[in-house]
């Protein structure tokens, strides 16, 4: 995963993790022979599951969240950095949606109080002055 150009170690909850910038890619988990890996959505997850569940899987402790495991004995390497990509992909096009300036509203109308103030202001000053 520290392969991957951007990535970097760091803790998250006390254990060695890598990291995209200070966004949580994965990490090696401690208890089962498997890395833990965040992915795009929950439902991105489920279809990862159905669609290789040799590869796949994920505890109870993770079900609320877009994580899965990828067992170690199953994985290889090309598989992992196209995983992890993918989350570098994902946190980019986050971090440019919030980096994108933000669409201006319509000009409104202005009120007719104020059109009929500007109007009488006018007209105001098109009268001949008294000499």
């Amino acid at each position: 995963m520290l392969s991957v150009d951007g990535t970097s170690e760091g803790p998250y909850f006390g254990r060695p993790s890598v990291f995209y910038g200070e966004k949580f890619v994965g990490r090696v988990h401690d208890k089962e022979e498997a890395v833990a890996l965040r992915v795009g959505s929950i439902e991105m997850r489920d279809v990862m599951l159905e669609a290789e569940p040799k590869l796949f899987y994920v505890t109870d402790h993770y079900r609320p969240w877009p994580m899965l495991l990828a067992r170690l004995k199953t994985l290889d390497t090309k598989t992992l950095k196209e995983l992890v990509l993918a989350r570098i992909g994902e946190i980019e096009a986050r971090t440019k949606k919030k980096r994108a300036p933000a669409k201006k509203a319509p000009a409104k109308k202005p009120a007719k109080k104020a059109a009929a103030k500007k109007a009488v202001t006018k007209k105001a000053k098109k009268k001949p002055s008294a000499r």
